[in-house]
């Protein structure tokens, strides 16, 4: 779906539920007509199940809005005041009622999550209403514990319906179902103001708008491109006219408008706009159609549709202190974790799920191979019990109750900004964290999804892709498109739309350091991917024949086609020293034997490398050998400050170690960590002048004393 989020320093947020799936169902019984609206990863409520489950049902508008910090400062909620007009369901009558719904805006600290309600202020319509501590309300469903009006028009929507009538649909369902009329508590001036009669136009003189043209016919959106409409009666001046586009968020069932900034220029015969992923009522530009509508109102629609390749995902802020209008800006992807991006860790059942783990994993190898973003994961780490904003891009299934009715999954997207010299506005990603229901019907691969279940790995890609910086787009094969079904398997990224956007969002992200936040580090491309499956590789000298014997097993093998044996001296530069045919199946694995006949005397490395049908390579955890030549030393000697000392132990200890020259003078003390199964260690030693000198060391079990010419 769409990113969009409006910062105010004085007005409330206008905030937008992003990372979104839109699920393409059958229609649904009781229906009578289905809209994929904005139904980010989930799946129908009836609106019979939110009658029997809400406490409180009324209708109402958002009068006011507050963002708020939860007392562990973890993660940030939004109070809604909502002022009543009718109560549908429910004894109490009162005049407000207070809603709050998870993510908002505190300063520039910014949550949005996916699948979930987030109001903004003047909205108004149903609320089926549970209640919460300190007579607070919550939305049954979330998303769906909302039925937006559309004024004037009089019609209203939910993410699954669209409603011809507020007063002949949405009235008379609720009251077949609650079997009592509502009760009105205050006048609803703007519905009402409706059933009065409309004013004569007739004998007004109106121009009619007509597009002859535009260019160009496959566009981005945001990201500042430019669409040129040429064509007659759009208005010397905008007016009250706009243009607008299909909205990819519910596949182009609406449409949006662009930003009063997004205008670039307006003319009786041509409009220039730029082409929006965050539009002045929500949404994302998708392709399809689009329409002018000038100032009379009359509306032209175009004969021929847009085409939108990608869409960028934006962030809107708007400051009246100091003077900036509301904006779009592309957010940017940054250093997290020291390493060059981020860093996913795992819940205990998600991790214990291998299945699901896997699929993950699969999942951030295609865009990581595919665009270069830095996604690393820590396996066996600490278990992440619970989301919050903690530095923690944390992906689990979540616990009953944690995820809205009828949720599949979603994502939590956290961003920071900051402002310099006034005008120059800059936000980044700070974390991402996903949630996934754990359910019985999820696919989780390497098969496809069949009948009723859904294809996790499709899930996992496309919100990725929403934590990549990309909103939705109407191209049925491309993984960002809007709508997934069931039994629906989209794994491969669009080399036309996907891998294109995934680049432009890497070129900006890896650029420059913004607001001292240093910017992402690409992915080496011969060093793209993650190891999926553990690959547990076991090596043994064996001094009879002077050769080291390496084996290894596997679960199953996906596409893979062979196996590389490298070797390395020093265990950072390795060299293919062989190959072994991959003899598994996606469903089976094999065991594996290599022999090197001619390790290195001293120490040797080994690691695998596993090639897939793609070309793409996963590599093995390094093992270390010693040879016959090992002996505990320091090499290379002579050397400079820097060298490395060779010493194997059993057991973990401490190597304490002091420094002397010639004379008995102490120059430094220092203490290395040795562990089991490594062998070599990198010394600093101090800035000394040239010469010899002696370092003593010992540990729990020996001593010695090395003698070490310093040439540097």
């Amino acid at each position: 779906m769409k990113q969009r989020f409006t910062l105010l320093r004085l007005l409330p947020a206008r905030l937008r539920a992003f990372f979104c799936i839109t699920l393409t169902l059958g229609v649904i019984a009781s229906y009578t007509a289905v809209a994929q609206h904005s139904t980010c990863s989930i799946l129908p409520l009836s609106l019979e199940e939110r009658v029997q489950a809400s406490q409180l049902i009324v209708e109402g508008k958002v009068i006011s809005q507050q963002s708020f910090w939860d007392e562990r400062h973890e993660n940030i909620y939004t109070s809604n005041k909502v002022e009543v007009y009718k109560v549908f369901k429910g004894n109490a009558t009162p005049e407000v009622v207070e809603i709050i719904t998870e993510g908002g805006r505190v300063d520039l600290d910014l949550h949005i999550y996916s699948a979930t309600l987030s109001l903004k202020s003047q909205q108004q319509g149903i609320f089926f209403l549970q209640p919460m501590p300190n007579r607070t309300y919550k939305a049954f469903g979330s998303l769906q514990g909302f039925i937006e009006y559309q004024l004037p028009q009089g019609t209203a929507r939910d993410p699954f319906r669209q409603y011809s009538s507020i007063q002949q649909e949405v009235y008379s369902s609720i009251r077949r179902l609650t079997g009592s009329t509502y009760r009105t508590i205050n006048h609803n001036l703007a519905l009402e103001a409706l059933a009065k009669p409309k004013e004569n136009t007739q004998n007004l003189r109106r121009q009619f708008p007509l597009i002859a043209s535009f260019s160009p016919s496959t566009i981005r959106a945001g990201v500042g491109d430019v669409l040129t409409i040429v064509g007659t009666n759009f208005g010397n001046t905008r007016g009250k006219g706009y243009v607008e586009f299909k909205n990819a968020d519910d596949g182009g069932d609406s449409y949006i408008q662009p930003l009063p900034t997004d205008y670039v220029s307006w003319t009786n015969t041509e409009i220039k706009v730029k082409v929006p992923t965050s539009g002045i009522d929500h949404g994302t530009a998708g392709s399809g159609v689009f329409r002018v509508v000038n100032n009379d109102p009359n509306t032209a629609t175009s004969a021929t549709p847009l085409t939108i390749i990608y869409a960028v995902s934006n962030v809107t802020y708007k400051d009246d202190d100091r003077g900036l209008a509301e904006q779009s800006y592309i957010p940017r992807l940054i250093n997290q974790n020291g390493q060059g991006g981020y860093t996913f860790r795992f819940g205990a059942s998600f991790e214990a799920n291998k299945p699901a783990l896997y699929a993950f994993k699969r999942s951030m190898n295609e865009w990581s191979c595919n665009t270069f973003i830095n996604w690393v994961t820590a396996d066996n780490a600490t278990a992440v019990a619970r989301t919050a904003d903690d530095k923690i891009n944390g992906v689990r299934f979540a616990t009953s109750g944690e995820l809205p009715a009828n949720v599949l999954g979603r994502c939590i997207s956290r961003y920071s900004g900051c402002i310099v010299d006034g005008t120059n506005v800059n936000f980044w990603v700070t974390e991402m964290d996903l949630e996934f229901a754990a359910r019985t019907d999820w696919q989780y691969g390497p098969g496809s999804a069949s009948g009723q279940q859904f294809d996790f790995e499709s899930v996992v890609l496309h919100e990725l892709g929403h934590g990549h910086q990309l909103s939705h787009l109407i191209l049925p094969r491309a993984v960002m498109h809007y709508g997934v079904a069931r039994a629906q398997v989209s794994r491969d990224l669009s080399p036309t739309s996907d891998i294109p956007g995934g680049l432009f969002v890497m070129s900006r992200s890896t650029n420059q350091t913004i607001c001292r936040i240093a910017p992402m580090v690409a992915k080496p491309e011969d060093n793209c991917a993650i190891t999926v499956q553990p690959l547990a590789l076991e090596a043994e000298y064996h001094p009879a024949d002077n050769t080291v014997l390496l084996e290894w097993e596997t679960q199953s093998e996906d596409g893979v086609t062979e196996y590389v044996v490298e070797r390395s001296q020093n265990g950072v530069n390795f060299t293919p020293i062989g190959t072994v045919p991959a003899t598994g199946s996606a469903t089976s694995g094999s065991s594996y034997q290599f022999v090197d006949t001619n390790p290195p005397p001293v120490l040797a490395y080994y690691r695998l490398r596993k090639v897939n049908n793609r070309g793409r390579s996963e590599y093995s955890e390094v093992e270390e050998v010693r040879g016959p030549e090992f002996v505990t030393q320091l090499a290379p000697n002579p050397g400079g400050n820097t060298t490395f000392l060779y010493y194997s132990t059993t057991v973990s200890d401490r190597l304490y170690m002091d420094v002397y020259d010639p004379t008995g003078r102490i120059h430094s003390s220092f203490v290395v960590l040795v562990e089991p199964g490594t062998s070599r260690y990198e010394l600093t030693l101090p800035n000394v002048g040239r010469g010899l000198y002696l370092i003593r060391w010992r540990s729990s079990r020996d001593s010695g004393v090395f003698r070490y010419l310093k040439v540097e």
